[in-house]
């Protein structure tokens, strides 16, 4: 047997084995959908039942998990729930690692926080790692208090959306599209052709209406004047120094003030500081490798302009070089 057929065969196995672990993942999710995720609280630091703890947002926030992004949302909204409801649980420190991501979930793990706060009175404190920009700030404005080290990036108050232009380059490989559409814009953002003047200012209305909502949020999670916001909100990055001296942080430092902080908040004499361990499981296990797995699977050979990801339209509240 030769080489190129040993390497068709190595693939075939892959994808077989990798469809029998997707079942026996989805198999034990389904056996379990009916109870609450249990996670597992691992001690840092202190001692006692008074517990302070530490999440982490970590890579672009999107609902789906990535193949490439260590972000997972679902597990996200799993242990602020479990957080939340656990009396144990005494005041929560937010780890932001983000530079955004999508506007909807960002959204919604905000409004998550804003409810745990006003439904439980548990404080929650912001600590910002190298970057917390753009969607990383939104989340941030939740906060009770919020920190950053001098050289964190945060900033890059805004929405953007992008939608490329792949005609030229489809008409080089010979690729041609034929819409039929029931209005002129229905197909706006089309990536096979040059946006219309139209279809700009419609676009444009839609990022001014999300860039308004992030306006909102950040003048009443930081008690500042409108006018100061939009004067701060053009898209630029700060540094924690910078964003400090504008008054979109409280305080320069590290995980552990921020940690000592949510204790002062909670009126802690001693507590235990801890983070959340996913729990053992098989689902668990392969889970991770699923997502990595299906993701190289799913990745093309060719120009990607034809890939159902490339044209599907989003909002985001994220910072792009």
């Amino acid at each position: 047997m030769n080489k190129r057929r040993w390497i068709a065969l190595a693939i075939v196995v892959l994808v077989v084995v990798s469809a029998l672990v997707l079942q026996l993942v989805r198999g034990e999710e389904s056996s379990v959908a009916s109870a609450p995720e249990k996670w597992k609280a691992k001690t840092v630091s202190g001692s006692g039942t008074n517990q302070v703890l530490q999440l982490y947002v970590e890579g672009v926030i999107s609902e789906e998990s990535s193949w490439n992004s260590s972000f997972d949302y679902q597990a996200l909204i799993s242990q602020l729930n479990q957080a939340k409801e656990d009396p144990n649980v005494k005041a929560i420190v937010i780890r932001i690692n983000s530079p955004g991501g999508a506007v909807v979930p960002t959204d919604e793990l905000h409004r998550k926080l804003k409810q745990i706060k006003s439904e439980t009175k548990k404080p929650i404190v912001i600590s910002m790692g190298s970057y917390a920009a753009s969607g990383g700030y939104y989340l941030a404005t939740a906060g009770d208090k919020v920190y950053a080290n001098p050289s964190t990036l945060t900033g890059s108050l805004g929405v953007i959306a992008s939608y490329m232009n792949y005609g030229e380059l489809a008409k080089e490989y010979g690729i041609t599209e034929n819409v039929i559409k029931s209005g002129k814009f229905k197909d706006m953002g089309n990536p096979m052709r040059e946006m219309t003047q139209d279809e700009h200012t419609l676009l444009q209305g839609v990022i001014n209406e999300s860039y308004q909502q992030f306006v909102d949020v950040i003048a009443e999670g930081r008690k500042m004047p409108r006018e100061k916001v939009l004067q701060l909100a053009d898209g630029r990055i700060y540094t924690g120094k910078q964003a400090k001296a504008n008054g979109l942080i409280d305080e320069l430092g590290t995980l552990e003030d921020a940690t000592e902080a949510a204790k002062k908040l909670a009126k802690l004499q001693e507590a235990k500081v801890v983070r959340y361990e996913e729990p053992f499981g098989f689902s668990r296990m392969f889970s991770s490798f699923s997502t990595k797995l299906s993701g190289i699977l799913n990745q093309q050979p060719i120009p990607g302009f034809l890939s159902e990801e490339k044209r599907t339209p989003s909002l985001e509240y994220i910072y792009r070089p």
